[in-house]
């Protein structure tokens, strides 16, 4: 591991007790937010930023079915036209086209932070999305994706220099398992490869309002990037695909001034 790299993993759960999520489901904003609005009470949720864009993703070659590999691609699209209007910026960069995106044979890595994927302004590499069959967490089989990056410290947010999806399709998304949204999945994760925490945690955390506090923003509830996902009494998931004004307000603080100053 690189000198004072740190590796964070952000899990992404199944509905908990004591959590309500919105009732209503995809209340993204019609119109795009285009600037830097951090809330006081979340000023823990921005967890790092990669020094350029667009971030170049590759998906486990041979693992995903071309409906999956659609919604993959499409999940990745609505971070880039939000980006796209609101910063000018370029998000994720696939590659090749929506239906034949770039592909990576490479091993999931055991020790994540041991190299980067960027060369100063250059990507020199790829966040690959993997598709995991054998769920590689013991103490986290309720989680039903995961994107460890690792950063380094800077001021004001640190720095990312490596990533990678896991999407648990051990416990999820398979035939006699409670079945996701894939997209709301991939829209979230692409969140947190973006730099971004959640909305709110569960617990009392510096930096972070509490998801069961009853005077909690309702924006936060609603918001992509909360902390878990609902089920239906079929097993099947509810739908967050659109980005909220929390979650672009928050996610301009990333590649704006003074998030992105260091």
């Amino acid at each position: 591991m690189r000198p004072g790299a740190r590796l964070i993993c952000i899990p992404l759960l199944l509905l908990a007790a004591g959590l309500t999520p919105a009732c209503s489901l995809d209340k993204g904003s019609k119109k795009v937010i285009k600037e830097c609005v951090l809330p006081a009470d979340q000023t823990g949720t921005l967890s790092g930023h990669w020094r350029t864009t667009a971030i170049p993703i590759a998906l486990q070659a041979g693992a995903f079915s071309a409906q999956e590999i659609g919604i993959i691609t499409s999940a990745a699209d609505t971070w880039n036209s939000f980006y796209s209007e609101s910063l000018g910026m370029a998000a994720i960069d696939y590659g090749g086209n929506a239906a034949s995106p770039r592909t990576s044979s490479a091993a999931r890595p055991a020790r994540l932070c041991e190299q980067g994927i960027v060369n100063g302004t250059t990507f020199t590499g790829s966040v690959v999305i993997y598709k995991s069959g054998a769920w590689p967490y013991s103490t986290m089989q309720d989680v039903i994706a995961l994107t460890p990056f690792c950063s380094v410290p800077a001021s004001p947010i640190p720095i990312i220099f490596n990533a990678m999806v896991e999407l648990n399709y051990q416990n999820f998304f398979i035939a006699g398992k409670r079945i996701p949204d894939l997209k709301s999945i991939l829209v979230h994760e692409f969140g947190h490869l973006m730099g971004l925490n959640h909305s709110c945690e569960k617990t009392t955390k510096t930096g972070f309002p509490n998801c069961t506090n009853a005077s909690i923003d309702p924006n936060y509830l609603s918001a992509s990037l909360f902390p878990v996902f609902s089920f239906d009494s079929s097993g099947y998931g509810e739908s967050r695909q659109a980005l909220n004004d929390n979650d672009q307000g928050r996610a301009n603080c990333l590649y704006t001034s003074p998030a992105s100053t260091n």
